[in-house]
């Protein structure tokens, strides 16, 4: 490898390798993130080709900032400073790890994870509807901060759209602030709505929706999409969908088919037909004034089919500028994302938002369509379990330089937020390189699985078998489910497509043999409605569709939407 000073601009390397004296506590993304963005797009070739070389200083920053803490002294980390001294010690761990640290440091017991300043506590809401708090420290939240920024470097470049000041977004996200914790001072937020208000804060008048919108309480979550559809009805000039699962938008589409009408009247009069607190009703009055020139020109449109949206032309009549629909595109969500894309202008360009959770923000998706995205070096430390060998104790975890392509792992980070080789019990593909960091894919859980004659067939597996029946039969299923039989095990389908039941089945039965070993028992398709009752059955008051992903393996055949078995 060439001289590594050579390989960077000055200020670059020195963020990386050479932290300023008076700062010797900064940590990396946090350096990065004083550089002018554009030096850092620049230099990011550099960062992936140099991948262990920043990862080793990553990792040894995490591990300076975990010395004397709580943690540390239960589980052999001080002391601890390089990587192969990390794998003599570190274990792999899950959430139930961190619970008793986390809770006594929100109870006022701090450095219990790392000796850092705690910006915020974070809350994430499972599917079980146990609400898990994370530590986020300063140099973490940065972390996270940061890649939104790299990620949006890229944006700029495959979406120009991105940068017109005059085009409107909307970003549609879960309720964001929940409360303080037990200084009265450090914020306690949701991990899914935090992004979406760091940066609403950031763009300000760009946002079709206000952080005051999504900080109002006391709000049905139905009666809160209602509000979001008039909103985006209300602006000529929405450019750009932003929203995690794009199902949520569709789900907004379907609101304005079915009460366009009314939607119509309240732009007309500036007042919502949705009940609220009368706070809240007084609160979005201020911002959302009577807009009769708008409430005409849709009021034209509706009279055309007496509905305001019948086809993708529809759509671009109401709205002539929206360009751009950015959501996550892999594993189950992937394909709810396709179903709203089909039903927008074929103008309408859509990237991945990127691979992350409340945890981290883990890839930087780089193409337009893909669900790909490279490995972010200076983000934390990335380890990758080897899926075939799960269950191996004598396995050890492989560095991101030292993945294959076409492997398919368990994802391990370690953060500045102090998590410690912890699992995400999410299966990653690699699917490629840029200079020796690997581009990755999420599939989904790992704990998405069936066992079939002693057997592990994971759910993305099911879905890759159903991706290649699509392409054989020139289809799209708008669901993939699963669940396990006395005999085997069973799939479930949606779709909105002509289908020959008899050619389906047999090339369900030799794909399924050839993908994941054994053929399905039974085949359901499922009417139209099951999918959207999902979705419905999952919202609550502070989580909508854009936070819902539906997992592939399930416990049993919800029979009242069963129409056809095969």
């Amino acid at each position: 490898m060439q001289n590594r000073k050579t390989m960077y601009d000055k200020e670059i390397y020195h963020a990386i390798f050479e932290p300023d004296a008076s700062n010797p506590a900064s940590a990396m993304p946090e350096r990065l993130s004083a550089v002018h963005p554009l030096k850092v797009y620049d230099n990011l070739p550099s960062l992936y080709e140099d991948c262990e070389a920043v990862q080793r200083k990553v990792l040894e920053e995490i591990l300076i900032r975990a010395q004397g803490t709580a943690y540390a002294a239960d589980h052999d980390l001080n002391g601890v400073y390089t990587l192969e001294a990390w794998r003599n010690v570190a274990k792999a761990t899950l959430y139930a790890d961190y619970q008793p640290y986390v809770e006594r440091e929100m109870e006022g017991h701090i450095g219990q994870l790392y000796n850092a300043e705690t910006a915020l506590y974070v809350a994430t809401t499972g599917s079980t509807g146990n609400i898990k708090y994370f530590l986020e420290s300063k140099a973490g939240n940065t972390a996270k901060d940061f890649m939104m920024t790299v990620r949006g470097l890229y944006l700029r470049h495959t979406l120009p759209i991105i940068a017109n000041m005059e085009a409107k977004n909307l970003t549609i996200t879960n309720y964001a602030p929940l409360d303080n914790g037990h200084d009265k001072q450090t914020l306690t937020v949701r991990a899914s709505g935090q992004t979406a208000r760091n940066i609403r804060k950031r763009t300000g008048t760009m946002n079709i929706l206000s952080v005051e919108f999504w900080e109002t309480s006391g709000i049905a979550a139905r009666d809160r999409d209602y509000l979001i559809a008039v909103y985006a009805l209300n602006e000529a000039m929405f450019s750009k969908v932003c929203c995690n699962n794009l199902i949520h938008f569709g789900r907004i589409l379907d609101r304005i088919i079915a009460e366009g009408q009314q939607m119509i009247q309240d732009i007309r009069t500036g007042e919502f037909s949705v009940p609220m607190p009368e706070e809240a009703r007084s609160l979005l009055r201020e911002e959302f004034l009577p807009n009769p020139d708008r409430a005409d020109a849709l009021q034209a449109i509706y009279e055309k089919h007496n509905c305001l949206i019948t086809c993708p032309d529809d759509i671009e009549a109401i709205w002539p500028e929206l360009q751009a629909a950015m959501g996550w595109l892999a594993a189950s969500v992937g394909r709810d994302a396709r179903e709203v894309l089909r039903r927008l202008p074929k103008k309408v360009k859509c990237h991945d938002m990127g691979y992350g959770a409340s945890e981290g923000k883990l890839t930087i998706p780089m193409k337009l369509g893909s669900a790909t995205g490279a490995c972010a070096p200076f983000n934390c430390f990335y380890e990758f379990l080897p899926l075939e060998q799960k269950g191996n104790k004598d396995v050890q975890p492989l560095c991101m330089w030292e993945v294959e392509k076409g492997k398919h792992y368990e994802l391990m980070i370690t953060t500045y937020s102090g998590l410690y080789r912890y699992n995400m019990l999410d299966v990653v593909k690699v699917v490629d390189f840029i200079g020796r960091t690997p581009i990755i894919v999420f599939c989904g859980k790992s704990s998405d699985r069936l066992i079939v004659d002693g057997k592990t067939i994971y759910g993305y597996q099911i879905a890759d078998a159903a991706q290649v029946v699509e392409g054989q039969l020139g289809i799209e299923f708008d669901l993939v489910q699963a669940f396990v039989t006395d005999n085997g095990y069973a799939v479930m389908l949606e779709t909105k497509n002509q289908v020959n039941y008899d050619v389906l089945k047999q090339t369900i039965g030799q794909v399924a043999k050839a993908q994941c070993g054994y053929v399905p028992d039974t085949i359901y398709i499922m009417d139209h409605q099951y999918k959207d009752s999902l979705f419905t059955e999952r919202t609550r008051i502070d989580r909508g569709a854009c936070g819902i992903k539906l997992p592939i393996v399930i416990s049993e055949v919800p029979k009242q939407h069963i129409m056809q078995v095969l």
